[in-house]
């Protein structure tokens, strides 16, 4: 995309104007030698005296019209309704933005088999048709087992982002399953927040290990406006964390396939609307320059013919 400054005409079929002075001229024109050949035939039928003046000048429009000052004003008023603008460089914002905290079980129970593929490897392919299709998000990576880590901070680098969990392996993070840390640590990165929040919790178990509980850090959600979805692996999700999840304003999935998990994930997507980018170019208008030197050219002409007729009669 080239966004290097221009000048550009926001309006430029008004350049279409520029040569009506000229053909009104030649339509005059036109109309004076016709009525000038009429006349040539009624003189064989009127007498002589009744006969308009044979050498009679044409209209003023055409018989005064000359090429100068009159021009250059016409092109300089067209110039300006034509709307010349200097613009700038493109700026892109975004319009309902998103920021989203992935939080990834990569505790030993995720290398289990579902279908045929650990149920981690499982996540990370469905988790980058995720991303794939939410470009503007900025999205950051919480993994936890016994412990929980901020392992990539909100960013709008996913391919970064897939890299790091691409490299997860089930274990990593210690033995057991520390869901309410691992909360409050996607909580407190998602606090300073601009935008929408939310939290996309996926885990295989239940909460084992780590100092707080879920429902604990649920209600800091909560209270913090970040709604918290779940996302329960070859489980059936638990009744109280469930409650807790959907007070956040969330929504609790369970997935058995790896098709049910692209479904859970899509489902997702439309409950968590993309960010979408506005883009404007801002631009400079020229219009007022050429209206200026419009009028300047006005004032220098009457200045011209009023000090000319003066010297004249004084001249007389």
């Amino acid at each position: 995309m080239d966004t290097s400054a221009n000048l550009i005409l926001a309006w430029p079929w008004a350049l279409l104007l520029l040569g009506l002075p000229w053909l009104l001229r030649w339509w005059l024109q036109r109309l004076t030698l016709s009525r000038e050949s009429t006349s040539r035939v009624a003189a064989l039928r009127l007498p002589l005296q009744v006969l308009p003046d044979s050498e009679s000048s044409p209209p003023i429009l055409v018989s005064r019209y000359r090429p100068g000052w009159r021009s250059l004003l016409w092109l300089l008023l067209m110039l300006a309704l034509a709307r010349p603008e200097w613009q700038q460089d493109e700026i892109e914002f975004p319009h309902q933005s998103r920021q989203l905290m992935l939080v990834v079980d990569i505790s030993g129970s995720m290398n289990e088999l579902m279908q045929g593929r650990t149920r981690l490897d499982q996540v990370k392919q469905v988790v980058r048709s995720f991303l794939a299709e939410r470009p503007d998000d900025r999205v950051g990576l919480v993994v936890f087992g016994g412990q929980s880590y901020l392992y990539v901070p909100k960013t709008l680098d996913h391919a970064l982002l897939l890299h790091q969990l691409q490299g997860m392996q089930p274990g990593m993070a210690g033995s057991g399953t520390a869901i309410g840390d691992a909360l409050g640590l996607a909580i407190r990165s998602l606090r300073q927040s601009e935008g929408e929040s939310a939290i996309l919790l996926l885990t295989d178990g239940a909460n084992n290990a780590g100092q707080l509980t879920p429902a604990e850090s649920l209600a800091m959600a909560k209270n913090s406006g970040i709604r918290t979805h779940l996302v329960v692996v070859d489980l059936n999700p638990d009744p109280e964390i469930s409650r807790a999840i959907r007070q956040t304003g969330g929504e609790v999935f369970s997935a058995f396939s790896r098709r049910e998990l692209e479904q859970v994930y899509a489902q997702i997507n439309r409950l968590e609307p993309v960010t979408r980018m506005e883009r404007f170019t801002p631009a400079t208008p020229l219009m007022h320059w050429l209206l200026l030197a419009a009028l300047l050219l006005l004032m220098g002409v009457a200045w011209q013919q009023r000090h000319g007729k003066k010297g004249a009669d004084r001249h007389d």
